[in-house]
């Protein structure tokens, strides 16, 4: 499968997060938490977001590389579906091998 993140995957727009933290369901995993909503598109789509709450900005931009990171590779794993990935509340940065065994584990109940 392409290894690429092009635009077709992503969420960008503020109404696709409320949309999918409206009518989505949830799934809870070590070290992130899953909003999901079942798209008509075919693929998958990633959206991010990191509270203020998980560190300063150096470890905030750390996080959505490593999300968007497991995302990329793995993109074959998920389902079609919009999903927002949030990080939990005080949990300390995985190394990128933990993160995606987390996400993996999450892709396979969804």
């Amino acid at each position: 499968m392409d290894q690429s993140f092009p635009k077709a995957f992503r969420l960008l727009r503020r109404e696709e997060f409320q949309g999918v933290y409206a009518r989505g369901d949830r799934v809870v995993g070590r070290y992130v938490l899953v909003h999901v909503l079942p798209n008509q598109l075919g693929h998958p789509r990633l959206g991010v977001t990191v509270t203020k709450k998980s560190g300063k900005a150096v470890v905030r931009n750390r996080w959505k590389r490593l999300i968007r990171e497991v995302f990329r590779r793995n993109k074959g794993a998920f389902p079609p579906v919009d999903m927002v990935v949030t990080v939990k509340r005080g949990v300390e940065l995985p190394s990128y091998w933990e993160l995606e065994k987390d996400m993996l584990s999450l892709a396979r109940r969804l």
